[in-house]
Formats: structure tokens, C-alpha cells, sequence
């Protein structure tokens, strides 16, 4: 019964209360897992020494949960990102044991791929390697941290592959990179059926019919991956139309000898997501149009991405730091999850909430911010499928409201965020 029905008439009978009070509380809020995707260019042995506060910088913009990485050098390298991460304060952050190269290939450049994530939001079950003739496919093994676990409740991985295949063009190149990601797929008949896989990383693909893509995307392998974004063509070529989603590189020159220039014109960064994923009814699922390559507008096409600037929603200082800190624009998209119906990233011991009156909405809600944290705070509007519909930045008031006029009927989440903490988020149902 829609939701409508059960409220046209002022006589509603107890009954049909129940029923309208059990389809509200059965809908649970759907907390945003950030994902960023990374070549962090020899990070932290470059020629460009200091990088830490730079990308400190792109996290505090960008605040991923899970941060997966390539051309990591050392473990002194991952604890230096962890601490950056936990520095800023929104979550609570480790990092696996950090795996040097066990793959042959390039004995004399041995680059590395690792992950930082929020133990707030995953537990890490196992990592590995995935071995291939030039570079290890790294494997991480993640559990979504549910409350009802202790209570039963079924566990929900997300298999994490981090790659970066072999550079350069020409047809042994092509060769080398369908070389590993057939290790990969060879390697996926090992998960379970239906699993959630992230793969991600710098793929060094210059088009969609490179056999690398068309064997990672192929519908007949065990786990089919798909690509979330559908603009397929020639990345490298001039005429393809859709250059905001390029990633390579943010420089029109290479600065500090280190890394390529060129500017904006090569689309080698992917986070591939599995069917499963892809799939908006399961449990943990892909944010729909939350896909970016971050502070690519489109508009600074073989140039730096500085040149971005003019109506970029990113910052110049953020955009001067993606200059900076490496010659790849970060990948950055996001999954909703059901289950997780509240993540809290304060640190500190205070109690915070917010209120709306009302779960029935129709032109303005009304909220209070309980608790004594400091700061200002901003108001999001999400849907369920965990789209942001409006948001307000800026309030230092502690109660007030929220003009929702405009919002056609239907069942959306309130959520407050501050610079340090995200309160969990109330239901409330928009009737016309």
C-alpha cells in the first residue's frame, strides 16, 4: 500500500497506524562509504620530498573511508598516510601489513599498492597477493563492522584488488596488461558467487577495446566487474567527448623530474565495481552519479589541473594540491549500505544527535542538534538510494528549519556533519 494511501484520510484506524509505522521504521538510513583510488607517484621516496601535508590537504577534501593505493615504496610510506588521515580526525584509520613486491617483474622499480581504511566502518580479514608476471594484484579482504554482527547477523565482505598495470603502448605492453588482469580473473573463481569486488587502480588503458578491458568486463568471467562510468571510446584521442573523466596528468610539464606531464589527456585510473555492487537492491551497493575524478571539470584538456579552476566546485588550494602531490587525479566514488544505519566519527566522549518533529513532512522540517560539540555544521538530504537531493553548510545555530518544498513525495534521511563528526540520520516521509 503506498504511502499516500495510508494518510489521505484523518480517520486513519489503528490498524493501518501500525502498518504505516512498521513500513517507516523497516527502512534503515544508508551511510556514504567514500572510496578514493590513488597513484600517489613514489610515494614517499619522489623527487618531490614533504608530500604528507599536500595530501592531508586532498583527504580533508575528499574525507574517503577507503583509500586504496599505487606506487606505495615503503611501509614507512603507509604509516606516514595513516597518520595524515588519522590526523584529520573524521575517522579511526589503520593500514595492512605493508607487502613488499613478491610478482618479477620491474626488479628496478618496485612499486607497491596498499590500503588505508576506517576501522569505524570495516574490519580487515585477510590480505594478500595475487601474483602475475610483472606486478602483484594486491588483495584485501574487508567486512562491513555491523552492529548485529554479535547478534548473528549474516557478514558482509568486499574483496579489495589494487593494481597498476603495465605502462606504455604497443602491442606487448597491451599483452603484459591482459597478462595480469587474466591472473585476476583466474583468481576470482575462487570467491564466492555474487561476491562484492572492488578493483581498482592505475590501469594504463588507453581505450575500451584494449584486451585488458574487454577481458576484466567480460559478462562470462566468475565475477563480472563493470565499469560505472559508460563513456567508452578512444581515452587518449582528442575527439573523446567526455575529458572531465580523464586522470592523466595534472601537470602540462613534468615538475621536480618526476612523473609525466602532457596535461589532462589519458583516462589510466578505474575504480571497477562487480555486478554486485552495481546492483541497487543488495545491501552494500554503488552511489549512483557519485563517480568523479576529482577537480576535473573537463575544461583543462592538456593543461594542468589548475587551469580547472573557473566554476570547479573543488578549490584552488585543493586543485593546487592535486597538482602537486602527483602527475593522477584521484578516483573518487561511493557505496551506500543498509546496514550500517549510523556512523559516529567523533573521537570524543560528548553525546550528539539530531531531532526532526515529525516524521510527516510536507514544507519545512524542523531539527534540533542535541549534544555540546563545538563548531558549525551542515544539513544533507538524501534519498534511499542515498543520492543527495539538497544541503545547507554553514549553521552554527543549534535548532531551526529546513524549507523542503520543492521535494516531490517520497521517503528521504536528514543527516548533520561537522568538520569531526557525521550524526545519524533521521526518516522523515514528504506528503503531496
Amino acid at each position: 500500500m503506498a504511502i499516500l494511501d495510508l494518510l489521505c484520510s484523518m480517520q486513519i484506524s489503528t490498524k493501518r497506524i501500525c502498518v504505516f509505522a512498521f513500513v517507516i521504521a523497516s527502512i534503515t538510513t544508508q551511510a556514504q562509504i567514500k572510496l578514493l583510488c590513488y597513484n600517489l607517484l613514489n610515494f614517499p621516496t619522489g623527487n618531490l620530498q614533504g608530500r604528507a601535508d599536500t595530501l592531508k590537504n586532498i583527504i580533508d577534501y575528499t574525507r574517503p573511508h577507503l583509500l586504496m593505493i599505487q606506487e606505495l615504496k615503503t611501509a614507512e610510506g603507509l604509516q606516514e598516510i595513516t597518520d595524515v588521515m588519522n590526523e584529520i580526525g573524521y575517522g579511526d584509520f589503520s593500514h595492512p601489513e605493508f607487502i613488499p613486491q613478491q610478482s618479477p617483474g620491474s626488479p628496478l622499480n618496485l612499486l607497491q599498492q596498499s590500503i588505508v581504511y576506517d576501522t569505524e566502518i570495516f574490519r580487515l580479514k585477510s590480505a594478500g597477493v595475487v601474483l602475475t608476471d610483472y606486478r602483484d594484484i594486491n588483495e584485501y579482504i574487508l567486512y562491513l563492522n555491523d552492529p548485529m554482527l554479535a547478534s548473528g547477523a549474516d557478514t558482509t565482505f568486499l574483496y579489495t584488488y589494487v593494481t597498476h598495470l603495465k605502462s606504455s603502448t604497443g602491442t606487448d605492453n597491451e599483452q603484459a596488461r591482459l597478462s595480469m588482469v587474466n591472473y585476476l580473473i583466474d583468481h576470482f573463481q575462487t570467491l564466492p558467487e555474487g561476491s562484492h569486488v572492488i578493483f581498482s587502480g592505475d590501469f594504463n588503458l588507453y581505450n575500451n577495446t584494449e584486451p585488458a578491458y574487454l577481458a576484466i568486463t567480460n559478462p562470462d568471467n566468475p565475477i563480472v566487474m563493470r565499469d560505472p562510468l559508460s563513456s567508452l571510446g578512444n581515452w587518449a584521442g582528442t575527439t573523446f567527448a567526455h575529458k572531465e573523466i580523464l586522470t592523466q596528468s595534472t601537470r602540462s610539464s613534468t615538475i621536480f623530474d618526476d612523473g609525466a606531464g602532457g596535461g589532462v589527456d589519458d583516462r589510466f585510473d578505474f575504480i571497477m565495481l562487480s555486478e554486485s555492487l552495481m546492483n541497487q537492491a543488495s545491501a552494500l551497493a554503488y552511489t549512483l552519479d557519485s563517480f568523479r575524478s576529482v577537480g576535473n571539470t573537463g575544461n583543462c584538456y592538456n593543461q594542468s589541473i589548475t587551469e580547472c579552476d573557473l566554476g570547479n566546485e573543488v578549490p584552488i588550494d585543493v586543485l593546487q594540491s592535486i597538482y602537486y602531490m602527483s602527475d593522477h587525479i584521484p578516483q573518487y566514488c561511493e557505496l551506500h549500505s543498509d546496514i550500517i544505519d549510523h556512523i559516529v566519527y567523533s573521537k570524543a566522549n560528548d553525546e550528539c544527535s539530531i531531532r526532526i518533529q515529525g516524521n510527516i513532512q510536507s514544507d519545512h522540517i524542523t531539527y534540533q542538534i542535541e549534544g555540546s560539540h563545538p563548531g558549525d555544521w551542515s544539513l544533507e538530504v538524501r534519498n534511499v538510494q542515498g543520492q543527495m537531493i539538497m544541503s545547507q553548510s554553514g549553521i552554527n545555530a543549534r535548532s531551526g528549519q529546513l524549507n523542503i518544498s520543492s521535494l516531490p513525495q517520497g521517503i528521504y534521511f536528514l543527516n548533520a556533519k561537522s568538520a569531526v563528526m557525521q550524526l545519524a540520520a533521521q526518516k522523515f516521509v514528504v506528503v503531496r
